[in-house]
């Protein structure tokens, strides 16, 4: 997975060309070793890249889309079928059971080779070597709460819920009578849900040191960013078999994705894992399935943009291991964490009133926080980013209050770094997604019904 980027500072608009990702069947595309490639395109062309990793030095692959149609070049990249790694999650749980039956002070874990051992029965694991013991049964529950983060961090997400947004999630779920959670990236929530009677949870990651503390029917190794299951047929069982039991006892999707990766592919997966779900259990295709998406707060226009059906609640996802996303600790962010959750589910049956830092607003019927406020003009909790907004009467909508209004731009810019006349160019319309204009400026909303219909459909 890619690194979740730095959240605290204002993004710079990007000098590079603008790149766009094509979302289409990736079962025909080339591979790499983190499985099925991403088709993108730049003022350069079409190209296939990993889908994972975003650093060269991380994954070199890169095949243009000509030349992938030239049989050669197919060939060459048939030798990523044999390379692409499995793991054998039959062995690795015989292992946990041994591991499990030993004292405490007998378990151990080395961080260097990755593996789960017994202290007595191995020697290969050298004095500097980074080994973690002894292990309580409560560790062998719950190893992401111990687990080192990988050393590549550019390419793995090493960050998890704390324990109070863990709960959170759970008790959305049961005011909703879910019982089944597929975890895509949440091994802190399917590790609370397998300690539970309540939940049955099925964890998809990409960390494969999972599958070292889990039983092979609740662990896949799994690429989120192109649906990708590196065991194969084997594992493509053990989702369909999760799925075809949460059949009548209700289930969602629970995803944390790296920050940095793409939307667009994220959304793809969210909709084939859904389809899959309708397919087997064999529900009518209108019928959605709940998702719970955690994600920072600017990502709505686009999340929102690709699924309508998506909305956005205040409640502040907070991180255990993350010093920028954990509650009002002094080094966290003034305004909380930027990182909401993302949902089709009905927002008042996330219920905060067991905490001090939300308010239920009656108007709109849900919880928010404490320093959102509700407008009266725009008719909703305007906030999104735990500041309380301002409206402005010339845009007609509630702004950040670091923002004013240049008559000169005719709309509402940010006070330190604003220019006049100039659109970052980096941004794009949510509505035409064209670049050099917003949405409210958008020329397909000005003009005529049938003029905007012809320039839709040319």
């Amino acid at each position: 997975m890619v690194k979740k980027r730095k959240l605290d500072s204002k993004p710079l608009a990007s000098k590079s060309p603008s790149v766009e990702v094509i979302v289409e069947d990736v079962t025909s595309h080339p591979l790499c070793l983190h499985g099925p490639t991403l088709l993108f395109s730049s003022e350069k062309g079409r190209y296939f890249a990993c889908a994972s990793c975003r650093n060269k030095k991380d994954c070199s692959l890169h095949i243009d889309a000509d030349d992938w149609k030239k049989e050669n070049v197919r060939k060459r990249n048939e030798k990523y079928y044999s390379l692409i790694p499995k793991i054998d999650k039959a062995a690795a749980w015989k292992n946990f059971n041994e591991v499990k039956l030993q004292h405490a002070s007998n378990r151990a874990y080395c961080s260097t080779c990755q593996e789960l051992y017994i202290v007595s029965q191995s020697k290969k694991h050298l004095k500097d070597h980074r080994v973690i013991t002894p292990l309580t049964d409560e560790q062998l529950a719950r190893p992401s709460s111990w687990l080192p983060p990988l050393e590549n961090d550019d390419v793995e997400a090493q960050y998890l819920f704390t324990k109070k947004s863990v709960s959170t999630v759970l008790g959305i779920l049961r005011n909703n009578n879910i019982k089944n959670i597929l975890c895509v990236g949440t091994p802190s929530v399917h590790e609370a849900a397998q300690q539970s009677t309540e939940f049955e949870s099925l964890l998809l990651d990409y960390d494969k040191r999972h599958h070292q503390f889990q039983h092979p029917n609740k662990f896949v190794w799994y690429n989120m960013f192109n649906n990708f299951m590196f065991n194969g047929n084997e594992d493509e069982k053990v989702l369909k078999k999760f799925l075809k039991r949460a059949k009548d006892s209700g289930i969602c999707i629970v995803m944390d994705p790296p920050f940095a990766g793409r939307v667009e592919p994220l959304v793809q997966t969210v909709q084939e894992l859904s389809s899959t779900y309708r397919r087997v259990c064999e529900k009518p295709d209108e019928e959605a399935v709940p998702v719970m998406w955690a994600f920072p707060y600017f990502a709505e226009p686009y999340i929102k943009n690709m699924m309508p059906g998506i909305r956005m609640h205040d409640y502040q996802v907070e991180y255990e291991n993350h010093k920028k996303f954990h509650g009002k600790s002094t080094s966290g962010r003034k305004f909380g964490s930027p990182v909401r959750i993302f949902t089709n589910l009905p927002l008042e049956t996330i219920d905060l009133s067991n905490d001090s830092d939300y308010k239920k607003c009656d108007k709109c019927n849900f919880w928010v926080s404490l320093r959102n406020e509700h407008c009266a003009k725009c008719k909703e909790c305007t906030s999104k980013n735990g500041m309380t907004y301002k409206h402005c009467n010339a845009c007609r909508r509630c702004v950040k209050p670091t923002f004013f209004h240049c008559k000169t731009c005719e709309r509402c810019c940010q006070q330190r770094s604003h220019i006049c006349g100039v659109v970052v160019e980096s941004q794009s319309c949510f509505n035409c997604q064209e670049k050099g204009h917003k949405r409210s400026n958008c020329p397909l909303l000005q003009t005529s019904g049938s003029a905007k219909k012809k320039r839709v459909h040319a």
